[in-house]
């Protein structure tokens, strides 16, 4: 049995490399739909607001004090970028947006599910955020191609930031609680479900759920006949 950081490091490492071509299909289905910047930082709204409400869910019952205490952190670490994002939605002149809109997403039904300290930091804190910091930063890309540079930093200079932190969080719980053939198995597992969630998350089909349908622009009137 490897110990827990060689475990760790070998099960990252083969889920980067799908997360990684889950990314490429991701940034490929933002293009199909054509979304726009606003499109974006919805979609990030929605991460944030069901991040914290699996924190929150995950505090009321943890046992480990320093796991506890970093469930909290994330509660605020989340509610933090809503009102970010919020504020930059607002600055771009478009409305008001309520992420819960559309339901959950699968990661989060599976997220809620989890009960051990190895699948939570495994699932949650280690390979959802390894994929989080890899939308933000096609969010960030997508922004400045678009010239928009201020909402490119707020996606990878802001949130993608304190998403790395919960990542290196994470990856120490994991080791901490990965010392068993049992548990490594269990935040294998676990793991392995967020990357083929990921690979549904960027269907087109899953995109457009997310984000509220989109008005029709009605045509102009025709100009008056002139006399």
């Amino acid at each position: 049995m490897p110990d827990a950081e060689q475990f760790i490091s070998d099960f990252h490492a083969k889920n980067q490399a799908s997360l990684d071509r889950h990314l490429v299909a991701f940034k490929a289905a933002l293009a199909k739909e054509t979304l726009d910047v606003v499109d974006f930082l919805r979609l990030a709204m929605k991460d944030a607001i069901e991040s914290a409400e699996v924190a929150a869910l995950w505090f009321a019952d943890c046992e480990d004090l320093r796991m506890k205490i970093g469930f909290a952190e994330q509660c605020g670490g989340a509610a933090a970028h809503f009102h970010l994002i919020a504020d930059r939605i607002a600055a771009l002149g478009a409305e008001p947006f309520d992420p819960r809109g559309g339901g959950y997403s699968r990661f989060f039904g599976f997220l809620r599910s989890l009960q051990t300290p190895e699948e939570r930091a495994a699932a949650g804190l280690v390979t959802l955020r390894t994929f989080n910091m890899g939308r933000l930063s096609v969010f960030a890309d997508l922004c400045e191609a678009r010239g928009d540079g201020e909402t490119a930093a707020i996606f990878r200079d802001r949130i993608a930031a304190d998403e790395r932190r919960v990542f290196e969080a994470g990856w120490r719980l994991l080791i901490a609680n990965g010392a068993t053939e049992e548990s490594q198995a269990r935040g294998r597992r676990a793991a392995f479900r967020i990357v083929e969630l990921a690979a549904e998350a960027c269907d087109p089909l899953q995109l457009r759920k997310a984000l509220p349908k989109r008005r029709s622009v009605p045509n102009p009137p025709a100009p008056a006949a002139s006399s």
